[in-house]
């Protein structure tokens, strides 16, 4: 197994980091960038890797620093399933549309100034066609649940307290004989909260993948 990390690993936003075998490439998120120096240059910069070849993403929840790059990566040729939680796939629904259209105001003011100072014209970083494309991708299943991915990889979606539909996925992959468990936390909640339930507590991992903030 490799892991390459490919967003908020020098930062805490653009989450997205790489599960490689010697068959299948799954991606942990594929998150927007936001603040910092340049962002939209970040947003924009090709993926480290090729869209085409990624078999599954799996998505901690709808915050758009984990999931607002997905229409960016269904526009640079991803075809496969995007795996999250019911809750999840219900409100990045609205959360990449509401992305998209952010992007095409962006985009349409950019382009009045463009005009003004004979610039080329800018292009939105998706639009709401490709927010559209990519909800087609979204492969909902419940908390708790196995899933299995492929003939390597196998997956649970734990309750991650953080906001509806968040959570901690618990990964297990195995090659030849050996078999890995991988525990990525997404963004964590706390304790006691209203109306959101208690994070789920994971007693065992191999490799863990979390946000330290």
């Amino acid at each position: 197994m490799k892991i390459t990390f490919c967003g908020a690993a020098s930062g805490v936003t653009g989450s997205c980091h790489l599960i490689e075998t010697d068959k299948y490439k799954v991606l942990l998120d594929c998150g927007q960038f936001q603040g910092g120096n340049d962002p939209d240059k970040m947003n924009r910069a090709p993926f480290p890797f090729n869209p085409a070849e990624i078999d599954c993403v799996i998505l901690s929840h709808a915050h758009v620093d984990h999931c607002g790059r997905l229409p960016l990566l269904v526009k640079r040729g991803f075809k496969g399933l995007i795996y999250c939680t019911d809750a999840t796939a219900d409100l990045v629904d609205v959360m990449l549309k509401d992305c998209a259209h952010i992007h095409e105001q962006d985009a349409e003011r950019d382009n009045r100034k463009n005009a003004r100072a004979g610039r080329p014209v800018t292009e939105p970083l998706y639009d709401t066609n490709d927010a559209l494309d990519t909800i087609k991708h979204l492969e909902p299943v419940i908390y708790d649940t196995l899933v299995i991915l492929n003939e390597q990889m196998k997956v649970v979606f734990n309750d991650a307290g953080h906001i509806l539909g968040s959570a901690i996925i618990e990964l297990w992959v195995t090659e030849g004989e050996s078999t890995s468990k991988l525990v990525f936390s997404g963004d964590i909640g706390t304790k006691d909260r209203p109306i959101i339930n208690d994070p789920t507590i994971i007693k065992k991992a191999d490799y863990v993948i979390m946000e330290a903030t």
